[in-house]
């Protein structure tokens, strides 16, 4: 590709699409590729974006597809339970969801994307010491050949970084939410090279636009009775803060919008729902007035007199930056919804679940500011490197490693020449050899031998297909 065309992206552990719709927004890239196992979340990123995002990256099908898939930019919001101080923190311990991440490395590995943006939870960088984070960067640093930046090399390859360069708050981009979360950026060295002393030792730490500035302005006008607490679940909420303050916790249901604060914001939205709804309570006299002491759907007691509800799904969706923003059409009509029938319970969860996309936006944008500095720079030589697919460029760097002691240049040169024909992980013969080469089928085995030698060859039953060289991690799926 030319290095002013489209990014092209793929968009791994995407949710309900909240990471791809800020790029999106940044302009200049393109998703060409999903991956996605929540069957609801599928549902709405279906509905959103007209894409199946059905694929499990776990699967060895579809890392043979992303091989096959000529792209860009990696970005993944891999599973966070597993690192939450909500969750057991078992980090890489639990196998369904902390390894994760070396499923995203290996296919990092094999298909070399140009830049790679991978976000989690606040507490991935000091999980189990901060050991946990350590391995990640260790990876993309050390192991995969990737500049992650606030981070620097010092001797022996030893990591130099503090673990408060990653973490960027919903606040600051013009949500009034206050989330926390870890940001990665990273970019090829074996694409960018001395060029990446060009961009910046930080991602940005505020956004350039406010969208909402308080919790009163994302409020619905008309909410249902159904969000006003029953009297008895509101007092139980009291009597278990009150018990929390006695034995000297914060811990507790919090009404967000009280009266004196000027601009208030909202406590981090939960995929868990419950007390992320709790943390997150409003005080509605205008609708609340309305079903006070009135009894409904299946609530034991009336509704509460003092016109507390929780947020609506609506809400949510607004402090997130889905609805009244990100997808709004240029007539500012609201272009997001859900597909027909979604519970308000898996509603809650999808946000909860999704990222603010306006501050995924400042990211892409600086990406891409990014990516324009050093492509600029770039030589004749390396313009020609960088428009080559990461997974051919992969087995060319591999295949340059481990034939040079024993071939002639012109001889690498075919065997790159043949990978640029045939493809990554795409099936062959050695009579496609023959004819990409124009020799004999004796000296296309020859080629074929020298290939499987330097270990970028899978051999099937009758056929043949060219595979990166998988190398062991520090940590190993």
């Amino acid at each position: 590709m030319e290095a002013t065309d489209k990014m092209r992206m793929i968009d791994l552990c995407c949710g309900i699409g909240g990471i791809r719709r800020g790029f999106e927004l940044a302009g200049g890239f393109e998703n060409v590729l999903s991956a996605e196992k929540d069957e609801y979340a599928c549902q709405t990123y279906e509905h959103l974006f007209g894409d199946n995002a059905r694929n499990d990256i776990t699967y060895d099908e579809f890392r043979k597809t992303v091989c096959r898939t000529d792209y860009d930019v990696l970005l993944a919001g891999f599973p966070c339970q597993a690192f939450s101080r909500i969750g057991l923190r078992k980090g890489f311990k639990d196998t369904t969801k902390g390894t994760i991440f070396f499923y995203i490395a290996r296919i990092i590995e094999q298909t070399m994307p140009k830049v790679v943006f991978l976000e989690n939870v606040e507490n991935l960088v000091s999980h189990d010491g901060g050991s946990t984070f350590e391995i990640i960067l260790n990876t993309l640093e050390n192991e995969l050949n990737y500049h992650v930046v606030g981070v620097e090399r010092g001797e022996d390859r030893g990591l130099i970084y503090h673990k408060s360069s990653f973490i960027r708050n919903t606040k600051n981009f013009g949500l009034p939410q206050n989330r926390p979360r870890a940001y990665i950026v990273a970019f090829s060295r074996d694409y960018f090279g001395e060029h990446l002393n060009l961009i910046p030792d930080s991602t940005p730490v505020r956004g350039s636009k406010v969208i909402f500035e308080s919790v009163r302005d994302i409020l619905d006008e008309n909410v249902p009775d159904s969000f006003f607490l029953a009297s008895g679940f509101l007092k139980t909420l009291e009597n278990h803060k009150a018990r929390q303050k006695k034995n000297g916790n914060g811990f507790g249901y919090r009404i967000v919008n009280v009266e004196g604060v000027e601009n208030p914001i909202s406590s981090t939205l939960l995929a868990t729902g419950g007390s992320g709804k709790e943390r997150n309570l409003i005080y509605d006299p205008i609708n609340g007035r309305r079903c006070a002491g009135m009894m409904v759907g299946r609530k034991k007691t009336p509704i509460n007199n003092e016109y507390v509800r929780t947020m609506t799904p609506e809400e949510w969706g607004r402090l997130q930056g889905f609805i009244g923003y990100a997808f709004l059409s240029e007539n500012g009509n609201e272009g997001f919804s859900f597909p027909e029938g979604m519970s308000n319970q898996q509603k809650f969860k999808q946000f909860g679940n999704s990222v603010s996309i306006p501050l995924i936006e400042e990211m892409a944008l600086f990406i891409k500011r990014c990516v324009k500095d050093m492509t600029d720079a770039f030589s004749e030589e390396e313009r020609q490197r960088y428009s080559i697919p990461g997974p051919q460029l992969r087995m060319f760097v591999n295949l340059e490693k481990e034939l040079k002691e024993e071939v002639k240049p012109k001889t690498i040169e075919k065997c790159c020449r043949i990978v640029s024909e045939v493809g990554v992980s795409n099936e062959f013969r050695v009579k496609d050899i023959s004819n990409i080469l124009g020799v004999s089928q004796v000296s296309a085995y020859n080629f074929l031998h020298r290939m499987e030698r330097a270990g970028c060859v899978r051999k099937g039953r009758d056929r043949y297909e060219f595979e990166n060289k998988k190398n062991e991690f520090a940590v190993n799926v």
